[in-house]
């Protein structure tokens, strides 16, 4: 049987590990409100996010749905993680702002 590593968590798997760059990882370090509004842009537009790590732990993952294909960013813990998710919602909230009808259009 495998031994299991001592950072595993049977719900998160492993987190908050320290990366290569000295910085930790961890999701509680993200500001709450820009959380809420992220997940909030994206999902009015029908859109979806992913919050996880790298599997070495060493990057925030963010799984992007609803901007055509899906895909993730990596995150460095050295970058500001707040920034990253004021963008994703700018994002959404142009999609939003692209799906309104024109005064032209009614």
């Amino acid at each position: 049987m495998a031994k299991r590593d001592s950072n595993f968590n049977p719900i998160g798997g492993t987190r908050g590990l320290r990366s290569r760059s000295g910085g930790i990882t961890d999701w509680q370090s993200a500001d709450c409100e820009k959380l809420k509004r992220a997940i909030c842009a994206a999902s009015i537009v029908g859109g979806a996010l992913r919050f996880g790590y790298s599997r070495d732990g060493g990057a925030y993952a963010i799984g992007i749905y609803g901007d055509g294909e899906p895909y993730t960013v990596f995150v460095k813990p050295a970058e500001d993680i707040d920034t990253y998710l004021d963008d994703i919602t700018d994002l959404f909230e142009g999609i939003k702002d692209d799906k309104k009808p024109s005064a032209n259009s009614l």
